[in-house]
């Protein structure tokens, strides 16, 4: 298992364009089905396939036999939910539906008229849910490292016809990406972040997580703090092959803090707020934490 996360994720452009040609073709039955063997490809040679085995038994206390058969599926479930977001948001036919809990607390963080922060995690697959959220008439702006898969984004960003969404990018040694903020924030839009991933050398804050140590990225706490904004936990999980799963948490109300020690005591409690949801989901859909690098390093 890779001892931390590199920005960037395994895959190909060909085999991105076989699926969708099997997506745009037959429909995402048939892709299901070719997915279980690229699936097994992963379980047998990815290198963090022990590291996702010691998940399963060291965190979840899983007998040998169960966590062998959860990390096969935890590839399977992983593969579904990107063919998911790739058929959505590709325009092929779905007939997706979402659960939504606490969807009202996204009509209250717009109501407040401040722009926002949700925050997610590596869990399920908030896009599906968020493309179906049309009761809010904000734009959602997604903000991410940009990685050497140049080649790849070209080719998804053709292919992603349908999306409702804007990255910003965030390029090393380059701080464009603060300016983008404050002009979402000032338009009240929305800018979803992850909060389980971060790179070496980034701040980052710690705390205990399923009972361990374990390290959390601090940019998203520190850009409410400094901007003021609020923040809201979301999550969205995969039911069942055609169901979704959205939760939303009450909006944190987040005040601009003016001092260093302000915003060390401000992050740390929003930190552990995030940690105790993200938990929680975990606990509950285990083999949706698609988490591929040693995280209790």
């Amino acid at each position: 298992m890779a001892k931390q996360w590199q920005g960037k994720t395994r895959g190909g452009v060909l085999g991105h364009r076989i699926f969708v040609f099997i997506l745009k073709s037959s429909g995402l039955p048939l892709a299901y089905f070719f997915l279980r063997f690229v699936a097994f490809y992963f379980f047998v040679s990815a290198k963090s396939t022990p590291g996702v085995y010691r998940y399963f038994r060291e965190v979840h206390g899983y007998s040998k036999t169960r966590a062998v058969w959860s990390t096969y599926l935890n590839y399977h479930v992983f593969g579904k939910t990107l063919l998911d977001k790739v058929a959505l948001l590709s325009g092929v036919k779905t007939n997706f539906t979402v659960n939504h809990e606490g969807g009202q607390h996204l009509e209250e963080l717009a109501a407040m008229g401040k722009g926002g922060i949700l925050i997610s995690g590596h869990i399920g697959n908030w896009e599906v849910a968020g493309q179906l959220l049309n009761r809010l008439q904000t734009r959602f702006n997604i903000l991410m490292y940009e990685n050497d898969h140049e080649q790849m984004n070209r080719y998804m960003q053709g292919v992603l016809k349908e999306k409702k969404f804007h990255v910003i990018g965030i390029r090393d040694g380059d701080m464009s990406h603060l300016v983008e903020l404050h002009k979402a924030f000032a338009n009240n839009e929305l800018v979803v972040m992850h909060g389980d991933r971060f790179r070496e050398g980034t701040k980052t804050l710690e705390t205990e997580f399923f009972g361990r140590k374990a390290r959390f990225p601090a940019g998203p706490f520190v850009m409410a703090a400094k901007f003021g904004v609020p923040l809201i936990i979301v999550f969205a999980v995969k039911e069942t092959n055609k169901r979704y799963h959205f939760y939303a948490a009450p909006p944190i109300d987040v005040a601009r803090t003016r001092n260093e020690a302000q915003l060390e005591v401000m992050v740390q409690e929003l930190l552990v707020k995030y940690v105790a949801e993200f938990e929680k989901m975990v606990r509950a859909y285990p083999l949706q934490w698609f988490n591929y690098y040693d995280f209790w390093k």
